[in-house]
């Protein structure tokens, strides 16, 4: 019974780890005032410190949106949790293939004669590769990027949580140190440029 003790205490502080974050986007900065509408895409959650979580948005076409990170629970934290943008990206590009054909004629006998004749075959293919569209570090740790998305498309935010200061080394049995993290997506329409009638 001791040792089933043992084993369930750190699976619950994460349970309650879990249920206290469990609405800590709301403590985020937002920006109302300047017309941003809270996404429900926005998440909050209870992370190991030190630890990476990679979470997928939906962007639309001629929307301006607001990605934002925080932590209320650590603010010692302000300033340092970096948070990057990336997208998967189809690219495409031709592969080139040598390969030995039978190519026959006649010689000078009137005979058939065949020989093996080079030929190069293009295929097209494609690949899936990241590409990075902001990293926060490129910015000075900024916890908020505000862009506008030319068209409808998917999104990577991967968030890399730090370790406190004052965390003392954990086997990882026990003694685990839990951050409430949030990210915060808002989003308003974008500035539609050119005339109207």
């Amino acid at each position: 019974i001791i040792i089933i003790f043992f084993m369930a205490t750190p699976l619950d502080d994460f349970a309650q780890s879990q249920s206290v974050c469990y609405n800590t986007v709301s403590f985020c900065d937002t920006k109302r005032k300047e017309g941003f509408t809270k996404n429900m895409q926005s998440l909050s959650g209870a992370f190991e410190q030190g630890d990476t979580s990679v979470v997928q948005i939906i962007v639309y076409k001629n929307m301006e949106y607001r990605v934002s990170v925080c932590s209320p629970s650590n603010p010692e934290f302000e300033g340092k949790i970096q948070f990057k943008i990336s997208e998967d990206i189809n690219r495409g590009f031709w592969k080139e293939n040598t390969i030995e054909v039978d190519s026959t004629y006649e010689d000078e006998n009137f005979e058939e004669v065949t020989v093996k004749v080079p030929r190069t075959q293009r295929k097209r293919v494609y690949e899936t590769i990241e590409e990075l569209r902001y990293d926060n570090a490129d910015d000075e740790m900024s916890q908020d990027f505000v862009f506008r998305s030319d068209k409808t498309r998917k999104l990577k935010v991967k968030v890399y949580i730090p370790s406190s200061e004052s965390e003392e080394m954990s086997s990882g049995l026990s003694g685990s140190s839990f951050s409430c993290i949030g990210i915060l997506i808002e989003h308003q329409p974008g500035v539609v440029t050119g005339f109207r009638r």
